[in-house]
């Protein structure tokens, strides 16, 4: 594991709103912290160099608080609407100068050091995949990863977008890991595709390249708490229970 060679892209343009929150949701407190506290606290002595994608609204107090945790570590790209997250990767894509890119959600506080560190070894590793996604199996998916006969990834179903899922189902954590030269080529690629619009949401999806890449790895290491995002109170007060006991454990 090399942090030198690791940028950090964090989409973090989300609002507060559902949380009753008047601020960018990336600075919502769990736990004693912000949300971007927490992102920065495990990913910095991961990644040498930190994106984070904002609204035109959240693009100053985010930048505030990112330069007092990160001086000189990070740079700040905004999208200008809010369009989805293939629409934030490429707008932050621009800001990505190292090899390798770690893209996590802005609301994952509960991903494990050992996880991703994992996770990037295999990365880095000699297999030399395209991209890693560490996964999980677990009961009433979100998002499932749909195989053939032979283990490749053909299709992405997304609860949002009301595609009919399993009752048990293979799921990410809002962690993804690629060559950047993989993200520039196919990223575009997936942009100009009719699978990148939601069907429900008419948003541009960001999971649908997976099933474009020749060489994907999936990682199933990943526990349940790790793939749930603060996406609600209740998501909140869960996390915030599960990373106090953490603390204490």
């Amino acid at each position: 594991m090399t942090p030198a060679i690791w940028t950090a892209l964090v989409p973090a343009a989300g609002r507060g709103s559902r949380l009753n929150f008047d601020q960018p949701k990336v600075l919502f407190p769990i736990a004693g912290k912000t949300i971007l506290e927490w992102l920065v606290d495990l990913l910095s002595p991961l990644c040498g160099r930190f994106v984070f994608v904002v609204s035109p609204q959240g693009a100053q107090p985010v930048a505030a608080v990112a330069s007092q945790l990160l001086p000189a570590r990070h740079r700040i790209a905004v999208q200008p609407e809010p369009r989805g997250m293939a629409d934030a990767i490429a707008c932050g894509l621009p800001c990505v100068e190292t090899p390798h890119t770690m893209i996590v959600w802005g609301d994952q506080v509960a991903l494990r050091p050992a996880s991703l560190e994992f996770a990037m070894g295999v990365h880095e590793g000699p297999a030399a995949p395209e991209a890693t996604c560490p996964t999980l199996l677990r009961d009433h998916p979100y998002i499932h990863f749909e195989r053939n006969e032979s283990g490749r990834v053909i299709h992405v179903l997304q609860a949002r977008e009301g595609d009919a899922m399993p009752e048990r189902g293979e799921s990410d954590s809002g962690v993804f890991l690629f060559r950047t030269e993989t993200l520039r080529r196919d990223l575009p690629r997936l942009l100009s595709s009719a699978e990148c619009i939601g069907k429900q949401t008419r948003e541009l999806n960001f999971l649908p390249i997976f099933p474009m890449l020749e060489r994907l790895i999936t990682l199933p290491i990943m526990t349940e708490p790790e793939s749930v995002g603060v996406n609600s109170r209740a998501d909140a007060e869960y996390l915030e229970r599960y990373l106090l006991g953490r603390k204490q454990a």
